[in-house]
């Protein structure tokens, strides 16, 4: 309850009016009790389900309600608990997933609710059993559902953690936050009200917030809190057009700049406008600034401010502004004199040194490009209505040297989903590893580069050709296969090895095929096109050299154990779980671990992310049978260099088993080679290095299918009969 009085004079008369007014209350958070609940169908008895929801006690008179469906349930007597004042509902045990309400009415019967979900699991449900995880217990789950624990103390909120279909505990997740942030946030959120002052309250929140050790940011949780604590200040600010000294502008800054910091990267969202936000928010909050000198600077470790006061008074010179970090801003004398026809100005520059690397990827025109560059941006401030009208002149050094087109481009904070990366009134000129931006406009600017701007001569050609001729040569081979088979395949062994060739060929045509797909654009752009590429990719090249490997395997069975003879049935089970089985455990398993966490594809090919280990699940089992190969036809070797009496009439199979040898020994080298070419194309080169690498990886693509043709119509028995 309160009164408010309004009083004014007139002709030394004063006339008032008041009025008392009466605000009802509503509570400011529910507490519940239990956040959640799952019961096993099997242990559900007779004794009475307890239920409570606590509130803070602010002095309003609740009606407080409990309820499931159209039911309600009886609701004990308040019980004082601290500051809580607290109401509990007493029912039996549920037997079936039940939701129960809690609801606070005030006088004007304004309602605020609570819900307590009781999960009733039964006997064939797949769950998640109990389990702990960083000293927080997670009881037993139903598969699909959410469960729901209290943060550390200390802190508010709630960590939350999914249960998967299949019954797997997944990642956690925290959305808890600090008292002193939760309280900077009320009373925020009471000056975006026109509760409090602006000048008292500004500087105090500010004082406390630039302070990592009385505002830990632990949580994805408290990014978005603080970024929305930044814009709300900021806005607040600008609308009542209040001006704050060095030191609160200096937090404001400080508080962003830690908030930018790369060792919170993995806290912010991996797309949305939260960065643009911050950028926006300080770029509002610095023109703030109550100027006292003509020259003012704030350097901060992740964001710099420097700026100059221009007055009439005294003499107009160039606006020129260097960072050490290789960015610079210039604005002509003559630009700013048109400016200062109305009043004064000041001139401020911001640079963000972390903020780019946080912005949502490239969209539209940019997509697939890259930052090259930190983000700089100029503001003018000025009372009267001049419009900046001439252009701002700055220098950007590069991040990256690579070969590439350079985009000078500013932050349209007006875009789509928080704003995006435009080139509009901005011209680009290189120098060596310097790029020159010319702009008419004010904002925040930076340097893209588009990193498949500058193709190879012939590349894709190149790429293609090989291809093409690599899967006529398998189909080639196919065919050959196919004519000779009867004629050719008239022992174990001369079974073994074109069962073998046949495999690997067809395994080597799905997969050159597969990736040939990924030539049209229109394959790449859909997600889960490229993802099943990419699935069908990783395992028929592994398949491949697993039957290189099978091949190795039964080679050195032939020559190493003379009277031992192999049997089809053994060696098609053993070559059938090495060849496929194997390799789609594998492939299935990186799919299944890498993929939830969005780190599967790379982020411009239909390939498996070099960046997050998924592109070990082929180079590892590849690698090792390559090396393999490599130690069995050097036993090899040696074994048919020092031939025993044992082996005299066995003539035909000693010929097969050269054959091969030979076959072993040109594809080895072949696929070996090329795989590490294509390998080292994921790994950061220089410029000539890369281009010698992308189009040794072309070239060779084209010889594994000829080289697989050449070792089986060079095969004695298949070229006379051809």
């Amino acid at each position: 309850v309160g009164t408010y009085i309004c009083q004014f004079s007139r002709d030394g008369l004063y006339y008032v009016a008041q009025t008392q007014v009466k605000v009802f209350l509503l509570p400011t958070e529910i507490f519940l009790t239990p956040l959640q609940l799952s019961l096993q169908a099997v242990y559900i008895s007779s004794s009475p389900l307890s239920l409570q929801c606590c509130a803070l006690n602010d002095g309003e008179n609740y009606t407080v309600t409990w309820n499931y469906g159209q039911n309600s349930i009886p609701v004990s007597i308040a019980v004082q608990q601290a500051d809580l004042q607290c109401y509990t509902g007493s029912t039996p045990q549920p037997t079936t997933d039940t939701t129960y309400t809690c609801t606070f009415t005030n006088q004007v019967t304004q309602t605020k609710t609570g819900t307590i979900v009781v999960t009733v699991i039964q006997a064939t449900d797949k769950v998640c059993n109990t389990d702990t995880n960083t000293g927080v217990t997670w009881n037993l789950t139903k598969a699909g559902l959410q469960s729901i624990a209290n943060c550390p103390a200390g802190t508010v909120g709630n960590l939350t953690r999914n249960c998967s279909v299949g019954g797997l505990w997944l990642e956690v997740e925290n959305n808890c936050i600090s008292l002193a942030l939760k309280n900077a946030m009320a009373t925020v959120q009471a000056l975006q009200d026109g509760l409090g002052n602006l000048n008292e309250k500004v500087p105090q929140i500010m004082q406390q917030l630039s302070s990592p050790g009385d505002v830990a940011i632990g949580s994805p949780a408290a990014v978005n809190v603080l970024v929305n604590v930044l814009g709300t200040v900021s806005q607040v600010s600008a609308s009542a057009n209040t001006t704050f000294e060095t030191d609160v502008v200096t937090n404001f800054l400080s508080v962003a700049s830690n908030l930018t910091d790369p060792s919170l990267s993995s806290f912010w969202k991996k797309s949305g406008p939260d960065a643009s936000q911050v950028m926006s928010s300080v770029e509002t909050f610095s023109r703030l600034l109550k100027v006292e000198n003509d020259t003012f600077e704030i350097p901060l470790q992740n964001i710099q401010l420097v700026g100059n006061s221009f007055s009439n008074e005294s003499g107009i010179d160039d606006y020129n502004k260097s960072f050490e970090i290789g960015v610079s801003t210039f604005i002509r004398a003559n630009t700013i004199e048109r400016l200062m026809e109305s009043d004064n100005i000041t001139i401020t520059s911001l640079v963000f040194n972390t903020v780019g690397n946080l912005l949502p990827s490239s969209t539209g025109k940019f997509q697939g490009t890259q930052l090259n560059s930190i983000i700089q941006s100029t503001l003018i401030k000025q009372s009267g209505s001049a419009v900046f009208s001439g252009e701002v002149y700055m220098t950007f050094a590069q991040n990256s040297t690579e070969s590439g087109v350079q985009h000078c481009v500013f932050w349209d904070f007006q875009g789509s989903s928080g704003g995006g990366w435009s080139d509009q009134g901005c011209t680009t000129k290189v120098d060596k590893n310097v790029t020159l931006c010319t702009c008419n406009h004010l904002t925040s600017f930076a340097v893209l580069m588009s990193i498949s701007a500058v193709p190879l001569l012939l590349i894709d050609e190149i790429t293609y050709a090989g291809l093409g001729a690599s899967l006529l040569s398998l189909c080639v081979c196919l065919i050959v296969e196919k004519v000779v088979w009867k004629h050719v395949v008239k022992t174990n062994i001369s079974y073994f090895r074109h069962i073998s060739l046949l495999n690997i060929t067809i395994s080597l045509l799905i997969a050159d095929a597969c990736f040939f797909s990924t030539a049209f654009p229109s394959m790449r752009s859909q997600k889960y096109v490229c993802l099943a590429i990419t699935f069908l990719n990783h395992f028929f090249y592994l398949a491949l050299f697993f039957w290189t490997f099978c091949q190795s395997v039964m080679l050195l069975h032939q020559l190493l154990f003379v009277f031992h003879h192999l049997r089809k049935k053994v060696f098609l089970s053993f070559s059938f779980c090495m060849g496929y089985l194997f390799p789609a455990l594998v492939a299935a398993a990186t799919l299944l671990y890498y993929n939830p966490k969005d780190k599967y594809l790379h982020k411009n090919v239909c390939w498996l992310n070099p960046d997050t280990g998924a592109i070990y699940a082929f180079a590892i089992p590849a690698g090792s049978v390559i090396m393999f190969n490599f130690m069995a036809l050097l036993v090899v070797i040696s074994k048919l260099s020092r031939p025993s009496v044992s082996e005299a009439n066995r003539a035909e199979d000693k010929d097969t088993a050269k054959s091969i040898m030979k076959a072993v020994l040109v594809l080895t080298p072949v696929f070996g080679l090329t795989w590490c070419f294509g390998f080292a194309l994921l790994k950061d080169l220089d410029d000539l290095t890369k281009k010698v690498f992308t189009y040794g990886f072309a070239g060779l693509n084209a010889f594994q299918g000829f080289f697989i043709l050449l070792t089986c119509i060079t095969d004695k028995k298949v070229s006379s009969l051809l």
